[in-house]
Parts: structure tokens; sequence; C-alpha cells
């Protein structure tokens, strides 16, 4: 490992957004998605979450400086690291991979060290989108208007804090997945507190390997 960087933002959604710029902003990999609870609760988001990426030096800065911009904007940055060269012991402290709990992408690793790039899928959907909402009765009410509202498929669910924040993560074409998007946030919000949306077209690679994106249906 020649450099790693870490973006510690807050919320899932924001997490999934700077790994996507930074994947795009540089030749790096995004390695893993790490995890913790902000001990105050006046915060953006109850989850707290490290984007980590490996590359050479250069690309790892540009990466980096990507999407910590994007987290500034979005109000929900903490802080930004850079390691240069660092040592044998921290690359399995680097790898740990804190997603994909729910047991709902049961053909993925569940860390990606010493994993070949030839097992890794190079193909993204046209786009994905998510909403991060503040309980399960909001999260299943949100996931029904959005696979209601347009041709879009369920990749991921992600939930924390004892069902407390929930993700949802869809794929399909632009205008499906903005569609449902939009339907499930506005379904969802009146129930519980919507932490994040967003609509990703044309993902980078790096970002859906973490999903099962393979489907025969996708558009």
């Amino acid at each position: 490992m020649k450099a790693l960087g870490m973006i510690e933002v807050y919320s899932f959604t924001t997490a999934l957004c700077v790994a996507d710029v930074a994947a795009k902003a540089a030749d790096v990999k995004v390695i893993a998605f790490d995890r913790n609870r902000p001990i105050r609760p006046d915060v953006p988001a109850p989850l707290v979450m490290v984007v980590k990426v490996e590359g050479n030096v250069a690309a790892v800065q540009a990466a980096v400086e990507a999407g910590e911009e994007y987290a500034k904007k979005e109000g929900k940055f903490i802080v930004s690291h850079i390691i240069a060269n660092p040592g044998d012991g921290a690359e399995k402290m680097a790898y740990l991979l804190d997603i994909n709990r729910d047991k709902f992408n049961k053909k993925l690793p569940k860390s990606f060290l010493n994993v070949p790039d030839s097992e890794i899928p190079e193909r993204a959907p046209t786009a994905i989108g998510f909403i991060e909402i503040e309980g399960l009765v909001a999260a299943i009410e949100g996931l029904d208007a959005m696979l209601k509202a347009a041709d879009v498929r369920l990749v991921h669910t992600e939930k924390r804090l004892g069902g407390r924040l929930v993700t949802l993560i869809v794929s399909g074409s632009v205008s499906a997945v903005s569609a449902a998007v939009e339907a499930g946030a506005k379904a969802s919000a009146p129930i519980g507190k919507l932490f994040g949306s967003a609509v990703l077209a044309n993902p980078h690679s790096e970002l859906t390997k973490f999903f099962d994106m393979d489907t025969p249906n996708q558009k």
C-alpha cells in the first residue's frame, strides 16, 4: 500500500457520495467503509462513516481533497487524513469493512484485502439512489413508495442503531431512480426523520463493487 486516505463524515449517504467523488477524481481504490457512533446528540446524523482509499500519494491526495470538498458542501465533514507508506500492521485495520451486515449481499466479500481485481465486477448500473431514514416503519413506507414509483431494483439495505437508522439503495435508469428517491423521501419523511437522500448517475465501479448489482433486468 503506497498511501492510505481516510475521509470521515456524518451519514452513510454522505459516505457513499464521497466514495464516488473520490474514485472519479483520481486513480484510487475504495477499500472499505467503517463506522462509529457520534458521542453528541446534536450532530447532522447519528452515524459517523469513514471512507478509505488507497493508491499512490498524489492520487490519494487528489481523491481525498475531492471527497472532503463534497462533504464540506453538504455540511457533514468531520476530518480527513493521509498516511504515506503505512506500516504492515496498518493494512488489516485499513481494510476493516463495516457494511453488508444485513446479509443482503451474500456473494460479496466481507473484506477486499487480497481480493484480486479479476474478481471485482467492473460493470455499474446507469444510476443508483438512496434514502437514509430514521426508523424501520418509515423505511418500509419509503421502500414501498420507491418500488411503486418507478422501475427500480432494491440492491441493498443497511440497518443501524437497532433499526433506528436505515439506508435503502436502489438501482435503475437515471430517471427511474430519481423518481423513486423523490417518492421514497416524500413518503417516509412524515414518519421518520430523513438524514439523507441522493441520486448518483453513472456511479463508479469502485463504489458499486460493495453491493450486488447483478440483475438481468437492469435498464
